[in-house]
């Protein structure tokens, strides 16, 4: 092989290396340099919203058919006498539902159990369809009770309207980011307590004055005099164009008056990435604040009239369930109350058979009689009534 072809790949190969390191330290310094340039406050909210807008967006579709089952649990206590014995009836109570909805064809359907000291209190199934629901008493009544309702068309109709809310949420973050300017925003380093830490964070604050916001109003009123937002929140909220039209008018013309002065709303974030760890509201009486402690576990703090509320939130998510607990600690009353959901979206609902049905309005004495007598012979009533009675019986007034 020639000599100069030797040397020539050689160097080929020294070219492709040298020009490969270049490359890579080039990302590496542009990385560092997207790390560590100082991320303005602006930024941090418009990606704050930009993020509520997805979520949002995500959670305004519908499908055709949608459920779950819910549970709800209390754990409560009072160092109060009267206040505790409250308490200890409603820990003792443990309600569950299993629901199903169809919104195309406007029907649903409800599985509710019931048990007070783990017997069973009320179980019962109910169907609802056209303005009416289907009520099924187990061990009560061998009928179906029909009960007329409201509401129900207008709660399937938001249903209907899904794709109003999407449109409605895009102008609105839209506006948003039109209207708030950089002269609005600041930031200083503070320290906060997370996970019973102190913790040196980056305060990011949105300032609303009273020019501010009526500058923001202004911008807001504008940007969403639009045909596009005005025909679906219209539609959304049944107005006629000319009154959604009104109702910007009205917001850009609107009287600013905050009596407590200026409103700060900051985000905190820590470290090169900007990470979220914190929100906070407050003027100068009050607070709300809610800190991130963990990838679970958030704290929260409200000071109201000279008061303070605080607890924290437990919040487990692992694929369709969803397990949030809620502590507090509230002028003698502490525990905690305890959610859980999953979800299913692949649900089948029941035909409704209104044959063995009839009217509450048109029970006799007779029928009615047999309901109460019926639900006396339930252990979890007896039980509880049996509570409420001794309580009753030794002065005591709910």
């Amino acid at each position: 092989m020639d000599e100069n072809n030797v040397n020539m790949k050689k160097n080929t190969k020294k070219g492709l290396m040298i020009g490969g390191i270049v490359v890579v330290l080039l990302l590496l310094i542009g990385m560092l340099t997207y790390f560590l340039m100082p991320v303005k406050p602006k930024k941090v909210f418009t990606i704050a919203i930009e993020r509520v807008y997805e979520s949002s967006k995500e959670n305004s579709q519908v499908t055709n058919t949608l459920g779950g089952k819910y549970t709800i649990e209390t754990d409560i206590h009072s160092d109060k006498t009267n206040e505790e014995k409250i308490l200890e009836i409603i820990n003792n109570l443990k309600i569950s539902m299993n629901y199903g909805m169809d919104t195309k064809d406007k029907k649903m359907h409800i599985s509710l159990n019931s048990d007070y000291k783990d017997k069973e209190l009320l179980n019962a199934s109910i169907d609802i369809q056209d303005s009416n629901a289907y009520v099924f008493l187990q061990d009560i009544y061998s009928k179906q009770l029909l009960v007329p309702i409201e509401g129900m068309d207008e709660m399937f109709k938001t249903f209907e309207k899904a794709n109003e809310y999407e449109v409605i949420l895009k102008h609105v973050k839209n506006a948003l980011d039109k209207s708030l300017k950089e002269e609005y925003f600041s930031k200083k380093n503070t320290t906060i307590t997370l996970n019973g830490k102190s913790t040196k964070v980056i305060d990011n604050q949105l300032i609303l004055n009273e020019k501010n916001v009526k500058e923001i109003t202004s911008v807001l009123s504008d940007e969403l005099n639009n045909e596009e937002f005005i025909q679906s929140f219209s539609n959304l909220m049944d107005y006629s164009e000319e009154e959604t039209k009104e109702l910007l008018m009205d917001l850009k013309n609107e009287e600013i008056n905050l009596e407590d002065g200026t409103l700060i709303i900051s985000i905190y974030t820590k470290g090169l990435q900007n990470k979220f760890v914190g929100l906070s509201i407050h003027d100068e009486s009050d607070t709300i604040s809610i800190l991130k402690n963990t990838k679970t576990n958030y704290s929260y703090e409200i000071k109201m009239d000279g008061k303070n509320y605080k607890g924290n939130i437990d919040i487990k998510i692992k694929d369709n369930n969803i397990n949030l607990k809620v502590s507090f600690d509230i002028e003698g009353i502490s525990g905690s109350i305890t959610m859980d959901f999953v979800e299913n979206k692949n649900i089948s609902l029941p035909e409704i058979d209104t044959n063995n049905t009839i009217s509450i309005e048109n029970l006799n004495e007779s029928e009615a009689m047999e309901i109460l007598n019926n639900l006396q012979n339930k252990e979890g009533i007896v039980e509880l009534v049996q509570t409420i009675t001794s309580l009753n019986s030794i002065g005591f007034n709910f």
